[in-house]
Formats: C-alpha cells, sequence, structure tokens
C-alpha cells in the first residue's frame, strides 16, 4: 500500500474547498497529510502520542494551492447528469435510531440533479422509496432491516434488496455500473457482501458483474474498542446489558434510544458483539479470502486530536460531547482515533488475492466518526465540510474505476 492515492485525494479535496471559498487556515483544521498506514507507529509502547507529524501548517495550504493542479475529472452538475454509476449507500450501525441518510447534504438538498432511492426489505419483493428522480448519476440507500443485527442476519436481506429492485435492473440494463459505499458497520457488510457474491453463495443475476469497486468511510473493518468495552466486564461509557435491560423495563426510555422492541433490544445485545475485534476478526478471516480481485477497494478514515472537539457545556455540541466521551476508551490505546473506531480497522483486511494496485488507501480527514456523514444530535450543525469531501472522494474513485 502506497500514498499516491491519498495524494491525489489530497489534491483534490483541495480543490474543493477552495472552489468554496475556504481559507488556508480553515483548510488546516480539516486535512492531514498523506501517509503510509505502514509508516505510523499506530500501536504499543512506542506508539505515537500525538498527529503533529500529519497536521499541515497554513503556509503549508498556501504553497501546496498555489501549485495545485486542475482536476482530471471536474464535479459538477455536468458530472452528475452523464455519470452513469449507481452509489449503493450502506450506512452503519443503529441507522433508524439516527433516522438519516449517509451522505445526506448531497443526497436531501433541493435542485439535486441526481435520484434519490431507498430500498426497502418487503415479501417477495423489494419496496422501493423514490426521494428524487433526474439524470445521470444515481444513489440507492440500502435500509436493510434489523439495523442492530449480526451481519448473518443483514447481509442475505442486502442481496435480496438489492436483487430484486425493478430500478436498479432497469439502470444496469441500461449500462450503469454499481459503487459500493460503506458507512462505519456498513464497510464490513459490503465487504461480506461481496465476498459471498464471488464465492456464489447466492445466486446473483447481475450485482458483482457490473460492481465497479468499493469505498469504506471509517469503516469497522477490523473491529471496534468501543465495541469491545462497551460488552466488557468494567465498561468505561456505558454497559450494554444494562443499557438494554433498562431498555426493557421501560419502554419510552427504549423507544428513545431505538430499542422500542423486544426485537431491537435481543438484536443490540448480538451487535454490539458483532462490532467488537473477536468477532470482526473471525469473519474477516472468512470472507477475506473470498473477495472478488477484479474490484477496486478504497478506504478512508477519520482522526481527531482531542484538543479539537467542542465539548464544553456552554458550546452546545451534542455531537462532539459524545464523540469525545467515546474517544477517550480508546486514546489511551492509539491516537488514530476517531471517536468508534481505530485507524488500522479502517482498513481492508488481509486479501493476498486483491492486487496491491487494487488495495488503496485515501488516508484521514480532520474530524470524529459522525462528522464524516451523520446529522445527529446537532440537526446538521458541523463545521466540516462534507459536500466537499463527498465530491472529493467522487473525483478520486470514478477517476481510476
Amino acid at each position: 500500500m502506497n500514498d499516491d492515492a491519498a495524494r491525489r485525494f489530497r489534491d483534490h479535496f483541495l480543490w474543493q474547498l477552495r472552489a468554496k471559498g475556504h481559507s488556508p487556515a480553515q483548510i488546516a483544521r480539516w486535512m492531514w497529510k498523506p501517509y503510509c498506514p505502514e509508516d505510523l507507529r499506530i500501536l504499543g509502547p512506542d506508539r505515537d502520542r500525538d498527529l503533529s507529524g500529519l497536521a499541515y501548517s497554513e503556509a503549508e495550504v498556501e504553497a501546496m494551492l498555489a501549485e495545485l493542479p486542475e482536476p482530471s475529472l471536474r464535479i459538477d452538475e455536468h458530472f452528475f447528469r452523464r455519470e452513469k454509476t449507481v452509489l449503493v449507500l450502506v450506512p452503519g450501525f443503529t441507522h433508524e435510531t439516527l433516522k438519516n441518510f449517509s451522505w445526506h447534504e448531497q443526497v436531501q438538498r433541493k435542485g439535486s440533479p441526481h435520484t434519490v432511492l431507498m430500498l426497502h426489505p418487503a415479501e417477495g419483493a423489494t419496496r422501493e422509496q423514490l426521494y428524487q428522480s433526474g439524470d445521470g448519476l444515481k444513489l440507492v440507500y440500502l435500509r436493510y432491516p434489523r439495523s442492530n443485527a449480526a451481519s448473518a442476519h443483514i447481509v442475505p436481506a442486502m442481496f435480496r434488496m438489492l436483487q430484486g429492485s425493478a430500478s436498479l435492473r432497469r439502470w444496469v440494463g441500461e449500462g450503469y455500473r454499481l459503487f459500493f459505499v460503506g458507512y462505519s458497520y456498513g464497510a464490513p457488510l459490503a465487504l461480506e457482501l461481496l465476498a459471498e457474491l464471488n464465492s456464489g453463495a447466492y445466486a446473483d443475476e447481475f450485482i458483482l458483474r457490473v460492481t465497479r469497486g468499493f469505498l469504506g468511510l471509517c469503516g469497522d473493518i477490523g473491529g471496534s474498542y468501543l465495541a469491545d468495552d462497551c460488552i466488557g466486564e468494567s465498561p468505561q461509557l456505558v454497559s450494554m446489558d444494562k443499557l438494554v435491560a433498562f431498555a426493557r423495563r421501560h419502554p419510552w426510555f427504549g423507544k428513545l434510544v431505538g430499542l422500542g422492541t423486544p426485537q431491537l433490544c435481543d438484536d443490540m445485545i448480538h451487535g454490539v458483539g458483532a462490532l467488537g475485534h473477536p468477532v470482526r476478526q473471525a469473519r474477516a478471516r472468512d470472507y477475506a479470502p473470498r473477495l472478488p480481485p477484479q474490484l477496486r477497494y478504497y478506504t478512508a478514515a477519520a482522526v481527531m486530536p482531542l484538543a479539537d472537539y467542542r465539548c464544553r457545556w456552554w458550546q452546545l455540541n451534542l455531537d462532539d460531547w459524545a464523540m469525545h466521551r467515546q474517544a477517550l476508551v480508546t486514546d489511551p490505546i492509539t491516537v488514530y482515533n476517531d471517536g468508534q473506531v481505530a485507524l488500522p480497522d479502517n482498513l481492508l483486511p488481509p486479501a493476498p488475492q486483491v492486487p496491491a494496485q487494487n488495495n488503496l488507501h485515501l488516508g484521514a480527514v480532520r474530524t470524529h466518526h459522525w462528522g464524516v456523514s451523520y446529522r445527529t444530535f446537532n440537526f446538521g450543525i458541523n463545521r466540516f465540510p462534507r459536500v466537499a469531501y463527498y465530491r472529493a472522494l467522487l473525483q478520486t474513485v470514478l477517476s481510476e474505476t
């Protein structure tokens, strides 16, 4: 793995930020330098104690902007209207609790030129919910059932939704190709699905044949120290057993936190366990050797220093407050931590059949786990420039696949 892809993504992100009028000082607060994961001291007694080696100065950003090349692919309305790609968005854990799309600024803004479709499981066929219709790029959001459950319950439902989508079949017939984007828990779910398709576990009629690649955003691929803590004997943040037991005794609380049914409560216990290192590592050993070698695999992370969090009561930033509490769990283990997942666990698991040139890490941005994806408690108030980030990712992955 080398940092060439990360440098391309950096240039695209710089270009998007400059186009939005952001200053070098602002840009320096949102970007890290490209790196090779192998060159970082991430874990162990000699691990890095700060992130200063990855930080940009304002002067460095000014110099890069002065020499920034024009992008090979412009992400504008013309791009959206001509691009024949379906982005299959696979959301993270408890997406029904958060009740928001991934990439929401892109897919919910008025006047967006592309189609946004949500797939729901249904008996006999896939139910489709169309949010907006447009030419070119399509975004398909998989609202899989039992959103807190282990992957064994989710992955077969993902296949059935995709296989049974009339719109997806129509678009493929028109020459469209698929590109999977997995956020958080959605990243290993997408990888498991691709491995199952490649090994013939499902009677796939078209999905893998037309798939271009995969992008994992803050993916919980290798496991989460936060999940390990929540199901451990002495949790620092919250005991998942006690939380679920409280939700069972007090239904009003259960509904508030997305545990309003006995099934959701049961799934939460198994699902949090499925996010931890023992289960994720065991699942990766099973599916990694079966990943299709012909695809491009991209991973992108987020890392945020504890000092960057706005977590004082007068700052009224519940996203940062909640994520800061979670980041403290992993901070003794590594500074390369987005609040829920450490950097090594964002990466593709060892898969010898995947050529090195098809395993591309795009580096990290300077925000926390929710900063790149969700409107959560703050109703979308987040300083991180997510639209510019999404467009830079598209420039990077769609210009190469």
